[in-house]
């Protein structure tokens, strides 16, 4: 480990003092919710987004979904600007040819079509819904996606890609319901660039007690045997007070290999770790 990589934010963990007046931190409230409240027991949607390219986004909403799917209606959304391979990594049990786009408006009248008839399929039991490059059409956005979703009974988890501020995941991101993941593979160089992500949250939603920042969970992936052991341990260390949580998921064969993702294969140390995950981030 350097030591050029620990100033985070220019701020120190609290109690430790850093040569300026160090800031409480910021306060867990985020825009309000337009569509009322959840209802009781259902889990909170979840929104993943890469602290750097390659961060795992997609193996990681993918992990959520598997364990999210036993407590009721689960499906994975691709979030992503242009399209991401959440589909063909997740859906092992069918590919469904209708996307995302042709979803939200499929049944006319701005209306969505039935999500049953057209969500692909994973083994483990979650849905997933796959989109392309084509823009959403007619004006909707994400926030349009998330409020069928939510109408229609489902929980959501969005694999949204890098960078975090990408057009798309803006109404995401304003909604405070939405529990937020960043990602990151457990190498020294892709903590450093966590925190311009970081600063980005905090420069956008640090404002008028939108503590976004401090609703975010950060997600270490260990995507080769080799990977630093030590990049958790850090950031644990230096980002105490700023974030929810630092959770590392170990690396796992099936993932690494870059193919299809079957829940049911995972490792049982990896499956442990995204319940783990979960069970902090969607409460």
């Amino acid at each position: 480990m350097t030591d050029d990589w620990s100033r985070w934010l220019d701020e120190a963990p609290e109690g430790e003092p850093s040569g300026e007046v160090a800031r409480d931190p910021a306060p867990v409230v985020r825009l309000r919710r337009k569509s009322g409240e959840r209802a009781e027991g259902r889990r909170r949607p979840i929104l993943v987004v890469g602290g750097c390219g390659g961060a795992g986004t997609t193996t990681t909403a993918l992990g959520l979904a598997g364990e999210l799917v036993t407590e009721g209606s689960t499906v994975a959304v691709d979030a992503t600007a242009a399209g991401s391979d959440l589909a063909l990594r997740g859906a092992d049990k069918h590919l469904h040819p209708v996307n995302l786009q042709s979803w939200v408006y499929g049944r006319g009248d701005d209306e969505p079509a039935p999500l049953e008839d057209c969500l692909s399929r994973s083994t483990s039991g979650f849905g997933l819904l796959w989109r392309d490059a084509t823009p959403l059409r007619r004006r909707a956005t994400y926030l349009t996606v998330a409020r069928a979703l939510d109408s229609g009974g489902y929980t959501a988890v969005y694999d949204g890609g890098n960078p975090i501020a990408g057009r798309q995941l803006r109404p995401l991101l304003d909604d405070a319901d939405i529990a937020l993941v960043l990602a990151i593979p457990a190498r020294v160089d892709a903590a450093n660039r966590l925190r311009v992500t970081l600063e980005w949250l905090d420069d956008h939603y640090g404002d008028d007690g939108a503590g976004v920042v401090a609703d975010t969970t950060i997600v270490v992936s260990h995507q080769y045997s080799h990977d630093d052991s030590r990049v958790a341990e850090h950031l644990r260390e230096h980002l105490s007070g700023w974030v929810r949580e630092v959770v590392e998921i170990p690396y796992d064969p099936h993932l690494a290999r870059g193919e299809l993702v079957r829940h049911s294969e995972l490792a049982e140390p990896t499956r442990a770790a995204y319940g783990r995950l979960l069970a902090g981030v969607a409460s």
